[in-house]
């Protein structure tokens, strides 16, 4: 239905479509259907180039719908943003996020901090086929005694604002899926699925996650936001967020 170029729907005198808007993202071509972005057009004005995938189905909405969509599909449209890296190698760019050196100055304390460090976290036992990184709180009592020493005060913290990490890695022991999740409050993720639709818990706000890959022939990163309920099917929104990419390639 996405794809049926004689689909189309006129709101305020502006009729979207499904027919391909094509995208350069770095030094490639895309020809994605307009309902794919963000806002049903194309391209954002200077060329950045977001998409949304609705869940369950992981497809375009149907074209015209973005500004009537009730908060259920608010919360089901899954924002996908793609953009081309050139200034690092691809294949180093998700250990740079799991690490503080593209962010810290060399020999700083804060490079030390085991809340943003990969290689400082503590793995726990696998959930959804990925391999959670929980903070080593002795390596952070360890980390806010040095902090303190050096600043003359503790480093600010407050446990319930710390990400969950999540990891995936290819069969050569390499990073493959970087996600970062809120924290639920009091068990509670803002969001329970009934009935195959995402419905308030009653939680005062909504734990969200972004998930971070690459495609490495391309040399492109994307970044998917989704809601911390939606973590089980991470691996079917990636596949499919690299579907889109494979299939809508202008070769």
């Amino acid at each position: 239905m996405t794809e049926n170029p004689a689909e189309s729907r006129t709101v305020d005198g502006y009729t979207y479509t499904t027919k391909p808007v094509e995208a350069r993202i770095g030094p490639h071509r895309f020809a994605f259907p307009a309902n794919y972005y963000d806002d049903q057009i194309g391209p954002a004005i200077g060329g950045g180039v977001g998409l949304t995938l609705m869940w369950p189905k992981l497809d375009a909405a149907p074209p015209g719908t973005r500004s009537t969509r009730s908060m259920s599909d608010h919360h089901r449209a899954i924002s996908m943003s793609i953009d081309h890296v050139d200034a690092v190698p691809i294949g180093s760019l998700l250990q740079r996020r799991t690490s503080t050196e593209s962010k810290t100055e060399d020999g700083s304390i804060e490079r030390q901090d085991p809340r943003n460090r990969l290689d400082m976290r503590r793995p726990a036992p696998e959930q959804f086929g990925l391999t959670p990184y929980v903070i080593d709180e002795d390596r952070m009592a360890a980390y806010s005694k040095a902090y303190s020493d050096q600043r003359g005060r503790p480093p600010v913290r407050n446990p319930r604002y710390e990400d969950d990490w999540y990891i995936a890695r290819s069969s050569g022991d390499t990073l493959s899926t970087f996600i970062k999740c809120d924290q639920p409050r009091n068990g509670s993720q803002g969001l329970e699925i009934k009935d195959g639709a995402l419905v308030s818990d009653g939680a005062d706000r909504v734990a969200s996650c972004s998930h971070y890959f690459v495609n490495q022939a391309d040399s492109l990163s994307v970044t998917l936001f989704y809601p911390s309920v939606l973590l089980k099917d991470w691996k079917s929104i990636e596949d499919a967020a690299r579907n889109v990419l494979a299939r809508y390639k202008v070769r």
